[in-house]
């Protein structure tokens, strides 16, 4: 019966702990809107989260006034707070031809700060001519922009051919690892039809692509990559998928 004692003690201490931080007052929330899009210059149809800076600045995506190849091809923005506002600066607006067209996922940022993304559509004649989408960069100037409007410079590093390097990276972020190889998945393409995961390797003169896998069975991979490990072959991230890893 001693040794049961201390147990108590604690158990009882943890429930007073969550108890007194449960019956807090909650701190009142405020919510502002900080940009409404209005389908012009700024894009519209921002379908991805944001990513931000050590400054604070905001960075997203819009797909396009109707987020399908043919309309209005998407952009890349940054949301910068000046005083209680917060102007947006479209860094890339998509022409929907080799620099791709309608972002669905967002943009990241990878070495030397430069931003990284993907389009599902365009970038080439694959696809029933829509083009298979693209992996790109947008690197900013080299120097401070004195200008309102600042675009960054994109670079299309990698165009899907819809074979078996996959077709339409749609929802999921890149990534990349401490080598600075870049990491996504397909929604389409691959050896079955049902999609990839892809990897990107910075060589002098480009980048290289490798499947690293290819699915199985199940609903194309449409969410983001993720360094977690897998149980027994299935893939944890995506629900009844299995994972074929070359």
């Amino acid at each position: 019966m001693r040794y049961f004692a201390p147990r108590i003690v604690v158990c009882t201490s943890i429930v007073f702990a969550l108890t007194v931080a449960l019956t807090q007052p909650a701190q009142a929330q405020t919510f502002k809107v900080i940009h409404t899009f209005t389908a012009k210059g700024d894009g519209a149809t921002p379908w991805a989260g944001l990513t931000m800076d050590q400054a604070g600045n905001l960075y997203g995506t819009t797909c396009g006034s109707d987020c399908a190849y043919g309309g209005k091809a998407g952009a890349v923005f940054r949301l910068s707070k000046i005083g209680s506002s917060w102007p947006l600066n479209p860094l890339h607006n998509f022409a929907g031809g080799n620099d791709g067209a309608n972002p669905y996922a967002g943009v990241v940022f990878g070495p030397q700060g430069i931003l990284y993304g993907t389009t599902p559509h365009a970038g080439g004649n694959g696809c029933d001519g829509s083009g298979c989408g693209t992996v790109f960069s947008l690197q900013p100037p080299p120097s401070a922009c004195k200008a309102v409007l600042c675009p960054w410079t994109e670079t299309v590093l990698y165009s899907f051919t819809g074979g078996s390097d996959g077709a339409t990276p749609v929802f999921g972020d890149v990534i990349f690892d401490s080598s600075g190889n870049l990491y996504g998945t397909t929604l389409f393409g691959g050896t079955y039809s049902s999609g990839t995961v892809f990897e990107l390797t910075p060589t002098g003169s480009g980048w290289t692509e490798t499947i690293l896998g290819r699915e199985l069975r199940g609903t194309p991979p449409a969410t983001s990559t993720a360094l977690r490990p897998a149980e027994e072959g299935v893939d944890n991230r995506i629900p009844n998928m299995a994972l074929c890893l070359s």
